[in-house]
Formats: C-alpha cells, structure tokens, sequence
C-alpha cells in the first residue's frame, strides 16, 4: 500500500510539473506563431503593394504614351495643360475632382493607327476602329499634317475627309485624335480612383481604383537640342513641340490590406513641388515614374 501511494503521489507532482511547463512555454509559443503569421502577412502586403504600384505604372503608360502624335513635324499650335484639382475646368464642374491632385487635359493620338498612302480625298480606308462619324482624324508623314474628319462609318469601311488643301500621292500615318480629361475623384467604391472624361461629349471611365493623389510635371526641351532642359512644377499649358515626356507621382491605396489597423505607420513624401505627402505604410504607398513621349 505505502508504494502504491508513493507511486501516485509521484505520478501527480510530474503531472503538476508538465501543467506548470505548458502554462509557461504556451503563452511564449503562441506569441511567437502570431508573430510570425503577422510577418507573413506584412511580407503578403508589400508583396501586393509592389503588383499593384506596378499595374498603375503600366496603366499610367498606356494612357499618356500618346500624347504626342506619330508625326516628325509637330504642330505649333498644339499643346497639353496641367492644373490644379482646386481649380478644376468647366466640363468637369459636376465631378468631385480632388483638390490635392492635378489634372491633365490632353489628346490621345493613335488609339487607332494606320499607314497609308492618300490616293484620293476624302479617303476610305477598312480599318475597324472605335471611331465615329464626326471624330476628329490625323494624317501626318514628315513632309505635311493635316486634321481631318469622319464622315461616314459602316461595318466595312470608313470615309475620311482631310480639305481642300491636301496633297495627294503621299505616304504617312492616319491616326485617331480623341481629347480627355484625366483626374482624381472618388470611385464607385469610395476611394479616390483615376478617372478619364471625354474633351467635349460622353461619359467618364473610371482608370484605376485606389489612385489617392497624383502629380504631373512636363519635361521640357527649352533649347530644341532633343534633351531635357527643364522639369516644370508650374501649372499651365505647354507646347508640344517642347514637351520630351512626363513627370508623374501618386499616392496610393490597397482596396484590401491585409495590416489596414495593425501594423501601419505614419510616413512623408516630399514632392517636388515642395508638398508633404502623408500616408500610411504598407497599406498606401507613393509611386512615380516617366512618361516618355
């Protein structure tokens, strides 16, 4: 009897020692697999946060690429203007344009691009484009440039008229000439997105959600050598035959961070217009990149 209760007081005290081992090391256990889920998670973050930056990137590209036309002999008379989001154009009076932002009103030339040669005027042509009856066209080639217009659309072909002045037997590039707005206003779903309206009619297309904040400079050739004399921080407009490409910075936002509350940090950006940018690491981020034109 006297082992058999030896025994069991034996079998208790290292029962008491492994309750006493579990309640100290758990706690430490448990902290530490939290902690590492909590790396895993900021390192999914910044893993989404360089996609996403990326995919602006190549979205910013894709809309400002062709802002200049594929002609060697610039018009003069053409030119793009940047302004503020405080003072935002009279077409787009009914949009919440961002005030902390800029805008930028410019041509898209070449959406829909073609060589040809003009044989007669007005020119049918079978390219199937997103053109219609009335949208302004470009002929360029590097002896002449002339605007032409849309006259007549059919699933088969389209009848362009470029005037009375055009010389024909000329080989060159025919190109759409579509103007827009592009800015920063609110998306559908509440956060800050990059919108483009059409110049004179029809409806804006939301570019890109999470687009909080956007800057835009012109890089200019001042002395007509083909490099880049000044970065301009000005609003205004600027002649196309001086502007070598664009400037762009943005802030912006993860529609669905995986730290949003836990592990976010207060972080400035200093533009180069001299503002201070605030935004919240790793859930919001600054980009920026050149535009060559």
């Amino acid at each position: 009897m006297n082992l058999r209760s030896h025994l069991k007081g034996s079998l208790l005290v290292e029962l008491l020692v492994v309750c006493a081992l579990i309640a100290l090391f758990l706690p430490l256990l448990v902290t530490a697999i939290a902690r590492m889920q909590e790396r895993q998670l900021l390192a999914q973050t910044y893993q989404d946060q360089h996609i996403i930056k990326a995919a602006i990137d190549a979205n910013i590209k894709a809309q400002w690429s062709r802002l200049l036309s594929a002609s060697c002999r610039m018009d003069e008379a053409l030119f793009l203007t940047i302004g503020s989001g405080a003072l935002p154009p009279l077409r787009l009076a009914s949009r919440e344009v961002s005030k902390d932002s800029d805008w930028l009103k410019g041509v898209d030339y070449g959406l829909c691009r073609r060589s040809i040669t003009l044989d007669e005027n007005p020119i049918e042509t079978a390219m199937d484009c997103h053109w219609k009856a009335g949208d302004r066209v470009t002929f360029s080639s590097c002896e002449s440039y002339y605007h032409g217009q849309v006259l007549n659309v059919t699933t088969r072909k389209s009848v362009i008229d470029f005037g009375v002045d055009v010389t024909l037997g000329q080989s060159g590039i025919i190109e759409s000439q579509d103007g827009f707005y592009w800015y920063v206003s609110t998306g559908k779903d509440g956060l800050n997105a990059l919108w483009r309206t059409p110049e004179e009619s029809g409806n804006s297309l939301e570019l890109w959600n999470g687009v909080e904040r956007i800057a835009i400079y012109p890089l200019v050739d001042n002395s007509s050598n083909g490099f880049v004399d000044t970065l301009e921080t000005r609003y205004g407009n600027f002649s196309l035959t001086s502007i070598k490409g664009l400037w762009v910075e943005y802030l912006y936002q993860l529609s669905d961070c995986k730290q949003a509350g836990k592990m976010e940090f207060q972080q400035p950006y200093q533009s180069l217009r001299g503002e201070t940018w605030r935004y919240f690491s790793p859930c919001q981020g600054v980009g920026n990149q050149i535009i060559v034109l």
